[in-house]
C-alpha cells in the first residue's frame, strides 16, 4: 500500500482547468487531426429533447444523461490530492496518448462519428428506393422494366411490391439498435445488390453505359457494406 494515502474523495483532474471545447481541441491536435475544432452551440433543452434519438441511432455516443449532468454540474477540482496520490503531477491532455498509439486512436475516433453517417446514408438509399418503387415512379414503367428482365406478367406485381417492401425493411433495420441489428444484415444487402446487378447485366446490359451510372454506383455501395459488415462482426465477437 502507498504511504500517505490521501483521505476522503479525490478529484480525478488534470493539472489545468479546461473547458470542454479546449479539452477536445487539444485532443484533436494531439491525434493529428488537421484544421481547427468547429463547435456549434446547441441549447440545453434541444440536446435533452434529442438525446433519446441520438443514443438510439448511435449507441456508442459518449453523450448521455450522465455526461449532461456532469457538464451541468462542472468538473473542475484541486489537482494537489491527485498529485500526492500519483507521486507526480497529472499528465496534461497532450500527453494522454503515446506517440506510437496516436494513429490507431485517430482512426478509432474518426470511425466513431463517420460510421453512423455511413449507416444513415445506406438506410436512406434503401428507404428512398422503396418509396419510389411503391408508386412515385410510374408503375407501368416499372412493369416494363420487369418484363425486360424476364419476370412473367403474373409475377410482376409481387416482384415490384415485394422488392419495394424488402428495400424498406433493409433501410429500417439500419436504424435498429445494435442489439437488434444482426451482423448479417449487411451481407444480405450486398447479396441483393449483387443479384440485381447480375440480372440487369444479363437482361439490360445497356445500363452499364447509362450516363447516370445506375450500376457502377453499386461498387461504392458494396464497399461501404463490406466496411459496415466487418466492423459489425468485430462488435459481436468481442
Amino acid at each position: 500500500m502507498r504511504r500517505n494515502w490521501p483521505q476522503g474523495r479525490i478529484p480525478v483532474v488534470g493539472p489545468t482547468a479546461l473547458s470542454l471545447r479546449d479539452y477536445l481541441a487539444q485532443l484533436r491536435h494531439t491525434l493529428g487531426q488537421p484544421g481547427a475544432l468547429r463547435v456549434l452551440p446547441v441549447p440545453d433543452a434541444l440536446v435533452r429533447a434529442g438525446l433519446p434519438l441520438m443514443t438510439r441511432l448511435a449507441p456508442g455516443l459518449p453523450l448521455n444523461e450522465d455526461a449532461l449532468a456532469m457538464l451541468a454540474r462542472g468538473n473542475t477540482g484541486d489537482p494537489a490530492p491527485m498529485h500526492r496520490l500519483l507521486g507526480r503531477p497529472p499528465r496534461a491532455v497532450d500527453e494522454f496518448v503515446p506517440a506510437r498509439w496516436r494513429e490507431a486512436a485517430r482512426t478509432q475516433a474518426v470511425l466513431g462519428w463517420q460510421l453512423p453517417i455511413l449507416r444513415t446514408a445506406v438506410a436512406l438509399v434503401w428507404i428512398i428506393t422503396g418509396i419510389v418503387s411503391l408508386g412515385l415512379y410510374p408503375v407501368e414503367d416499372s412493369y416494363a422494366l420487369l418484363a425486360r428482365a424476364g419476370v412473367p406478367q403474373a409475377l410482376r406485381p409481387l416482384a415490384l411490391y415485394g422488392a419495394a417492401g424488402l428495400d424498406l425493411l433493409f433501410g429500417l433495420m439500419c436504424f435498429a439498435p445494435a442489439r437488434w441489428r444482426f451482423p448479417w444484415i449487411w451481407a444480405a444487402q450486398a447479396a441483393l445488390i449483387l443479384g440485381y446487378t447480375a440480372i440487369i447485366s444479363v437482361r439490360l446490359p445497356e445500363f452499364w453505359l447509362h450516363p447516370y451510372g445506375p450500376l457502377t454506383k453499386n461498387l461504392p455501395m458494396l464497399a461501404v457494406l463490406w466496411l459496415l459488415g466487418t466492423l459489425e462482426r468485430k462488435r459481436w465477437t468481442t
